[in-house]
This record gives structure tokens, sequence and C-alpha cells, in this order.
């Protein structure tokens, strides 16, 4: 039994070396790379934020820079509602400039034809007697 627990313990005691060499491992070689690694994701983690603050000023900017386009493409709009409308009017109103210069000229030629089958009347009545 003595044996035994002797064994038990040398065993333990190779288990602690290998225990010790192991930890001794992680302090030289594992912890210095995860500090590194540590170093080098904070590093990320803190350009990443610059990079969100950059990305949100600029957002802000190209909402303040949209505002006037907006403003200014609800004034093309009422412009170009207001030539419509106002187009509209210019044809109905050469229109009646054409109309009226129209009715001026089929009264004029009437006119005249009136004076002239007058004239021709005269003319045929002249003739006859």
């Amino acid at each position: 039994m003595e044996k035994r627990i002797l064994e038990i313990l040398l065993e333990l005691q190779n288990d602690m070396k290998t225990l010790q060499d192991d930890m001794k491992t992680v302090k030289t070689e594992i912890l210095p790379e995860l500090q590194i690694d540590m170093k080098t994701v904070s590093t990320d983690v803190s350009e990443l934020q610059i990079d969100m603050k950059t990305v949100s000023t600029d957002v802000s900017e190209l909402q303040k820079d949209m505002k006037p386009v907006k403003a200014n493409i609800q004034e093309i709009k009422e412009t170009v509602n207001r030539i419509e409308v106002s187009q509209t009017e210019d044809v109905i109103g050469l229109l009646k400039q054409t109309k009226k210069k129209t009715d001026f000229e089929a009264d004029y030629i009437n006119n005249r034809i009136t004076e002239m089958d007058k004239r021709l009347f005269q003319l045929e009545k002249r003739i006859e007697n």
C-alpha cells in the first residue's frame, strides 16, 4: 500500500512538474503572443471607432447638403408647373389673336367682294342701258 501511495505521489510530482513546464511555456511563448494580438485588436478597434466617427460626420454633412438640394428640386417643380400653366395660357392667347386676325381678314375680303359685286352690278346695268 505504501508502495502504491509512493507511486501515486511520484506520478503527482511528475504531473506537477509537467504542469509547471507547461505554465512556463504559456508564460514565455503564448502569453506574449496573446498580448501582441490583444494590442493589435485594440488598435484595430480604435481605428474602427475613428472610421465610424468619420462615416457619421460624412453622413451628417450629406444630410445637411441634401436639404438645399430638396429645396431646389421643389423650386424647379414649382417653376415647371408655372411654365406649364402659362404655356397653356400663351397658346390660348395666340389662338385668340390668330382668330381675330383671321376674322379681320375675312371681313376685309367679304367687304372687298361686296364692293366688287356692287361695281360689277353697276357696270352690267350700264351696259344693258
